[in-house]
């Protein structure tokens, strides 16, 4: 047992460990799970712009999508400040397909056949919101596919879309997909991203179920 100062630093020291370890939860949080989000409504209220003249209830529509999800993020924002987040895997599939066709892309959706333990449905939910995000900024995609699958111990969850140009150099990994790699990886499982000639795209989730 430590005694004197070196039991004084060592009491000092870790506090300020979890506090760092806290803030880079919270902000990878805030990125993962809130980032892409903001990224979708922006892109929700940029088209109800375009349609304002010529298409008004269409722009409506896509104003009231954006303002119910600015609601969502204002309740998710919470739960991320408590240190408590779930996310449903099919409602993040269901709002993302709704997000990707309301900005023209047909878009076909697989769920799973079993329910999936909470901690993997967040991680696969937040997969998706990130992959979508990306679908809607990098890529020129007019269908996407979203599908889930289990099998050989494993969940596998696959973003295939085909707005990739042709003469677009590999893509690299950014913020978004290092911190998805880490979430991934710290439930023992793998991501990759790859290009597929002549102009598809796919992001790869594996989890090892329980």
């Amino acid at each position: 047992m430590l005694r004197g100062p070196e039991a004084t630093a060592t009491v000092v020291t870790d506090p300020r460990r979890i506090v760092v370890r806290e803030r880079l939860r919270f902000a990878q949080d805030l990125h993962d799970l809130l980032g892409p989000r903001l990224s979708a409504i922006t892109l929700q209220c940029e088209l109800a712009h375009r349609h304002l003249d010529g298409r008004p209830d269409t722009a409506r529509d896509q104003l009231a999508q954006a303002l119910s999800g600015l609601r969502d993020i204002l309740e998710e924002a919470r739960r991320v400040a408590h240190g408590y987040h779930c996310l449903s895997l099919e409602t993040e599939l269901a709002s993302n397909r709704e997000l990707l066709e309301s900005a023209g892309v047909e878009t076909e959706v697989t769920l799973p056949g079993a329910v999936l333990p909470a901690p993997l449905q967040t991680v696969l939910a937040t997969t998706v919101r990130e992959a979508v995000a990306n679908v809607l900024k990098h890529s020129r995609a007019r269908r996407c596919r979203l599908a889930v699958e289990t099998g050989n111990g494993a969940v596998r969850l696959t973003v295939t879309n085909d707005g990739v140009p042709r003469t677009a150099p590999p893509a690299a990994a950014g913020l978004g997909l290092r911190s998805l790699t880490e979430r991934v990886t710290a439930v023992g499982g793998s991501l990759r991203h790859t290009r597929i000639p002549p102009a598809h795209h796919l992001l790869e989730a594996r989890l090892p179920l329980p």
